[in-house]
């Protein structure tokens, strides 16, 4: 931790105990009125909420109105007695509050004495008639008892309704196993993450941080849609977890989970063993284990709780397929991989599909001698091709170890202040594979990891006075992450000439479509590292029938990241040049090649915020929320001052960068006269969020309401907007060298290989080069949310509710294009002379004017402006907030709380979600060359979102069968519990691209993101979604012409829907009266189907010309079992 770090850190602390402040996220409420038999509202009666399980006391008087309110109460089971002279005292019990839950209890008092008693057993409502926004809580038991694939609880917040999980569910360059949830229609990383009522959210990429397993949580509530002002820092939902808490009684439990992959399914994809041709197994092996404790160290006072649990994951599975050239081919015969029998039959181009020279195929043959000799090396150290079609299938062993440890403390102060202490730590080690098996290079595409976590929060619940409520929540968070990469090979030693491995010496990644990937960007030497704190602030003031909420937030995080993506070279094959990705690897002849250097990314923010809001019980059954929440947008601090910003006035007057004196003209940077400085941009001061709310209880009896709000959110950037600002000159080199060829990458590119990268304020400029820049002003993304709901209580636990979602989000961050290519049809005059759009480009006499290979030369710089600026930028992207999205949904519910043995819930969502065509939304931005495809019109881009599913089901139970009085009764059927999770969904949305290497436009955007064209009306072929099926009909599309892009916008087919239907089955033994043994059996995907998996490109690829086009080729898991033992006390 730094001195700076240090600083903050020590502030808030001097902060949080200075001031008597809270944010009260992980805490309840109680509220109601005080009325006699009449129906007169009754002042001054004393109301007193006990924990019945830690014998907390709270105590308010009623106020003139007879309103009360006991605010910031722990989560727990509590008892109500509510007393006045003259009347007899009410006394309810078996109330158990629930996070964020503000239930109401409105108590009518009767004549008598006090010392005469009414008693009611019975919990609260289940109907919301106070607060405003959509939620779903999830209980103790069901966080226990229900089968959470992996025990990762946060995939509670898929099975809340409207939620779903897009491909890049997952983020590769953060901790692991955290999800990316979009919540209705809200941004990816738009959930803001609280544990024990402190912020629990990763700066990195906005994603939380490790949360305790299953055994140490106590509840899990997810809210979303115009919230109360309280709510804030994200837009598209509120995610609160409570850990356990020592009680006045000890318990805990021991727990062991077990997988042993003999009693799995075997994986549809498996490989065969060829002696005995049967698919071979996994060799999965897992274990949870673990225990949890807590009690009283003073009774009535101070209480503890802790946990731990450990994870060990030994696993060699065989369902990783590649195809490698086999050895027909390295005797130059292509003819059965081009055949119909390994996909799509293929003919070989005779001339290079770019350049136009013989490429040396004649009828799928060639003379081996025209191989290139790295391409020859390389295949050396491939493992052997296992078919004619050259299919490998293998496996990338896992070793894993995982530990996580969890502590909090309680302490009853005295009864004005309550004071809570909460650590977690979590430690991970992965070795790397190829380290387990280093006779198979392939898998060196997987790297290891050791990740560390910690967070600390401490906290204080003042009573200032009988009607109001103060308290503090003060947190610190820190991770660090090592991602480690093989050391396999030097590509200088396969004979690559003049290439600079300094960087990352025995690594490399080499990508062969419909053929092998060799190493990965993100999953060689890396660290990342961050560090925040939070100060979280809420004063509670009960006034008549007002309750007012003022507070805050102040939060500060510092990230120090080191990326390797592209330093140790990527070379790409993706059958452009040849008409297979498996002949151009083997010829040399390259799509691309790219080298960065290291991407340093160094990065501290503030963000202070405050709010304030009113809850107004107008009437009996009437109460309205408003509020107004102030989030400024304070850009982050690129610590190196790694941001740049180019303006086209500036270059057209001739001026450049005073700091750096080889800058093209128009760039400027930190210190240069109207660059903003470090931040990059403008601070945005006038962010207000206002929010409107009411409840209202249709029948005044709490078993009915409607209710509804609108408001606005922001969300802020987070450091991974700045990988690519930070990646181009003069901080780093990122260089694309356009085909190329294998054994000299280098030999195309106007003056040679330029790394090492040289830097400082004489940093070279490569030509070409691509950036990415962050101008002066950026809006931040906002969410205008609404939502009307209809709830109503059925008996004494059941509750069905039916909402309408709407949001729509406007100044979404998207990457525009500045300096496109030009498209020139035809082919040059006898001048060299090519003419569109009111520019010339001049290049040998009657040559084609646009080729893939000369789009660096028709970009606009380089036409108006070659020698001072276009020689030296080619692709050239600005980040600008111009997105915007919209989403309308249904969502219906129907819950039952735990009764008779049985707590139930289902969910059914129907919506539809639009977005511009990029959708990157917030932060997880592409490079210079990845900008929105429509150029020209930004709104023709705007289609489903990646997150759409027009329809999502969730259904989870947990049922225990009853004790039987009869002993035989007893002794079989007792005992027994039933939890499954059944969830459904419609497919995803997909693109059909154009292809790689098909450059409709020919206008230097990614290739590979082009649309294709729709040419018949039916796209879909075999929709049973069977394992090598042709989910498309593939003569529905077609690439367009050069000059054209496609007719398809992004996003506008769907894949097959997506379903898992998981049972847990227990039984519980009793041992004595506290104690219990439980045995458990756990199956995931229990009836063993096959599911299609297409979370990524090997699995149904959509490139309208590759050869695999529209096959489903990868399947998610079969049936898993796992066994479980917990010992309860």
């Amino acid at each position: 931790m730094n001195h700076r770090a240090r600083c903050v850190f020590g502030v808030s602390l001097v902060l949080a105990f200075g001031c008597a402040l809270v944010w009260a996220q992980g805490t309840a409420q109680i509220s109601g009125t005080v009325v006699d038999a009449s129906g007169a509202r009754l002042p001054g009666a004393e109301v007193t909420a006990t924990q019945t399980a830690t014998g907390l006391v709270r105590t308010v008087v009623s106020n003139e109105t007879g309103s009360y309110a006991l605010p910031s109460l722990p989560t727990g089971p509590y008892k109500l007695e509510v007393s006045l002279p003259g009347f007899r005292t009410f006394v309810q019990t078996g109330i158990v509050l629930e996070v964020k839950g503000s239930p109401v209890f409105n108590v009518t008092l009767d004549v008598g004495q006090v010392t005469q008693t009414v008693e009611v057993q019975a919990n609260a409502a289940l109907v919301e008639t106070r607060n405003v926004g959509v939620g779903q809580l999830m209980e103790t038991r069901q966080i226990l008892e229900l089968p959470l694939n992996g025990r990762n609880v946060t995939d509670l917040i898929t099975l809340s309704g409207a939620a779903t999980t897009p491909p890049d569910g997952s983020s590769s360059r953060s901790m692991s196993g955290q999800q990316n949830i979009r919540v209705a229609g809200g941004l990816s990383g738009s959930i803001r993450y609280g544990l024990d009522g402190a912020l629990h959210s990763n700066p990195y990429d906005n994603l939380s941080l490790p949360l305790p397993f299953p055994d140490a949580l106590q509840e899990f509530k997810v809210e979303t849609s115009a919230l109360s002002a309280s709510a804030g820092g994200a837009s598209g939902a509120q995610a609160s977890a409570v850990t356990k808490s020592g009680t006045n009684e000890f318990h805990g439990d021991l727990f062991e989970f077990v997988r042993n992959d003999l009693f799995n399914a075997t994986a549809y994809f498996a490989a065969v063993n060829p002696q005995t041709h049967e698919k071979v197994h996994s060799t999965l092996k897992r274990h949870q284990f673990g225990g949890t404790a807590g009690g009283p160290i003073v009774k009535n006072k101070l209480f503890f709780f802790g946990g731990y649990q450990g994870t060990t994951i030994r696993q060699d599975p065989a369902d990783t397929q590649a195809f490698v050239p086999t050895p027909a081919m390295m005797a130059g015969d292509f003819t059965a991989i081009t055949s119909p029998a390994c996909g799509r039959a293929v003919t070989l181009r005779a001339t290079d599909g770019v350049d136009g020279t013989p490429t040396g195929f004649a009828n799928n043959r060639i003379n081996p001698a025209l191989f290139n000799p790295v391409a020859v090396n390389l295949t050396k150290r491939l493992p052997a091709a296992q078919n004619d079609c050259g299919l490998v299938t293998y496996g990338t062993p896992n070793k894993e170890n995982d530990k996580q440890v969890i502590g909090r403390v309680d302490y009853q102060l005295n009864p004005k202040h309550s004071i809570m202490g909460r650590v977690l730590f979590t430690n991970l080690d992965r070795p790397v594979p190829y380290e387990l098996t280093p006779d198979n290079v392939l898998t060196v595409s997987r790297g290891g990891r050791t990740e560390r976590a910690s967070s600390y929060a401490i906290g204080d619940t003042w009573l200032v006075g009988p009607l109001t409520v103060a308290s503090v929540r003060l947190a610190a968070n820190y991770t660090d992450v090592q991602r480690l990469g093989a050391q396999m090979f030097n590509m200088a030693d396969l004979g690559v000439k003049n290439f600079y491995t300094g960087y990352q010496p025995k690594y490399s990644t080499t990508n062969v479509t419909n053929g092998f990937n060799l190493g990965g960007g993100t999953e060689n030497d890396s660290s990342l590292r961050t560090f925040s704190s939070s100060l979280n602030a809420d004063v509670s003031l009960t006034r008549g029938t007002h309750q007012f909420g003022v507070g805050g937030s102040l939060i500060f995080w510092d990230s120090n990241s080191l990326g390797n993506v592209f330093s140790p070279g990527v070379f790409t094959f993706n059958g452009t040049r040849t008409g297979l990705g498996l002949a151009d690897f083997l010829t040399g002849r390259m799509t691309t090649f790219r080298q960065a250097s290291p991407n340093f990314n160094r990065a501290r923010k503030y963000s202070p915020a405050l709010y304030i809001t009113d809850s107004w019980k107008t009437t009996r059954k009437l109460t309205l929320n408003y509020g107004v929440r102030w989030d400024p947008d304070v850009p982050e601090i690129l610590k190196a001052g790694s941001v740049q910003d180019f303006s086209e006035a500036r270059r057209a007057a001739g001026i450049q960068s005073t700091v750096y004196k080889n800058a093209p003209l128009g760039f400027y940077y930190p210190g240069d006269p109207g660059h903003p400085g470090k931040r990059g941009r403008e601070i945005n001061w006038w962010t207000f969020a206002p929010r409107l709310g009411f409840a209202y209880d249709l029948k005044g009896d709490g078993k009915t309401s409607v209710r509804g709000s609108a408001g606005i959110g922001y969300d802020s950037l987070n450091i991974q907007a700045h990988l690519w600002t930070s990646i181009s000159p003069p901080f780093n080199y990122d260089v694309t060298v356009q085909n190329p060829m294998y054994d000299d990458p280098w030999a195309v590119y106007p003056g040679g290989n330029p790394f090492p990268a040289v830097y400082g304020t004489n940093a070279r400029y490569t030509p070409f080069g691509g950036y990415t820049v962050m101008p002066y002003h950026l809006d931040p993304s906002q969410a205008q949310s609404w939502n009307l709901s209809l709830q109503r209580q059925l008996g004494n636990d059941f509750i069905v509710s039916a909402s309408y979602l709407g949001n729509h989000v406007v100044h979404m961050l998207m990457t525009a294009p500045l300096n496109p290519g030009i498209y020139f049809p035809g082919n040059a005059d006898a001048s060299g002379r090519c003419f569109a759009q009111g520019y010339t480009f001049t290049t040998t006499p009657n040559a084609v004017c646009s080729a893939n290979n000369n789009v660096d030369s028709r970009r606009i710089l380089s036409l108006v402006d070659f020698q001072k600026t276009g020689r030296l930028v080619g692709a050239l992207a600005e980040y600008q907030s111009v997105g915007k999205m919209s989403y309308h949904g249904m969502l219906l519910d129907m819950r039952k709380r735990a009764s008779r043995g049985v707590t139930l819930s289902a969910n059914y969502t129907w919506s539809h979600c639009l977005s511009s065509d990029e959708d990157t939304l917030n932060g997880n931005l592409y490079d210079s060359l990845n900008t929105y495809i429509f150029v020209n019109d930004r709104d023709r881009g705007i289609t489903n979102c990646t997150s759409d599913r027009r329809h999502l089901a969730n259904l989870t139970a947990v049922a225990q069968m009853p004790r039987f009085t009869n002993n035989t009764l007893r002794l079989v059927a007792s005992g027994w519990q039933l939890a499954p999770i059944y969830r459904i969904s419609s497919g995803r949305p997909l693109s059909i691209l154009a292809g790689p290497g098909v450059d409709s436009a020919r206008n230097g955007t990614a290739s590979a993101s082009q649309p294709a064209d729709q040419v018949l009306a039916n796209v879909y072929g075999d929709t049973s979604g069977r394992p090598g099926t042709n989910w498309f009909n593939i003569a529905a599309f077609a690439a367009p012409p050069t000059g054209r892009l496609g007719n398809m916008k992004p996003r506008t087919v769907y894949g097959p829907k997506a379903w898992s239907f998981d049972v847990a089955l227990s039984r519980g033994f009793q041992l004595r009266e506290m104690q219990r043994l439980d045995f458990r059996v756990e199956a995931y995907n229990l009836t063993n189907s096959f599911r299609p998996d297409y979370s990524m490109q090997t699995g149904l690829n959509t490139s309208q010309n590759n050869q695999l086009f529209g096959v489903i080729r990868a399947a998610q898991d079969p049936r898993i079992l796992q066994f479980a033992l917990k010992y309860v006390f």
